[in-house]
């Protein structure tokens, strides 16, 4: 069962598991993907219109030196456009295949960023250090398909870092019920409903 169960708009969002020590949230990969495709089509078709007139003018360019300055400067004009696209492709596959691996317990709270299953960063807060738990809206997770906003939590120490301890949670209630559990862990994930 996952915590999202009984709440509207976090199926595949996150997954919680009781432990002896407090809770376990996963934000698995490919969790926004009406997020990431269209990204990603925006960056194909933003790359692939200036490269089509690229290559259209190479056998052309060859002919004259005039032809040959005027399709450098239309390159010059267009490659900046297929290397947005390529970004924006990369920031698509990235969104896909990266996940979080949240361990809450009574003393700390540990992350582990993922991405192709491969552990790329992670960090450890202490309780003590921690000095709010705040909800934010961030842009890159926001789609245009849902009246729901998707929110992610941070972690605020005393030096100002801040740490994601949950994201993609899609609504208010998800967003309250995954913060009351950072925030303490013993509380019930959904009164009733069994966890694994």
């Amino acid at each position: 069962m996952t915590l999202a169960e009984g709440l509207p708009g976090a199926t595949r969002d996150v997954r919680v598991i009781r432990t002896a020590d407090g809770v376990e949230l996963y934000f698995p990969a490919l969790r926004a993907p009406e997020v990431a495709v269209p990204l990603a089509v925006f960056g194909v078709i933003a790359a692939a219109i200036p490269a089509v007139a690229i290559i259209a003018l190479v056998p052309a360019a060859v002919s004259s030196a005039s032809t040959l300055l005027s399709a450098a400067l239309l390159a010059g004009f267009a490659l900046p456009f297929v290397a947005f696209g390529g970004i924006f492709v990369a920031v698509a596959i990235y969104m896909m295949a990266n996940a979080l691996h949240v361990r809450v317990s009574a003393s700390t709270i540990d992350t582990a960023r993922l991405v192709f299953g491969v552990v790329v960063k992670r960090r450890r807060l202490g309780r003590d250090e921690i000095v709010a738990v705040q909800p934010e809206i961030p842009a890159r997770y926001q789609s245009l398909f849902s009246s729901l906003p998707s929110y992610q939590l941070v972690a605020r120490d005393r030096h100002a870092r801040r740490v994601v301890v949950a994201e993609t949670l899609r609504g208010d209630a998800v967003m309250e019920r995954v913060k009351a559990l950072i925030e303490n862990p013993a509380v019930p994930v959904i009164e009733g409903t069994p966890t694994s």
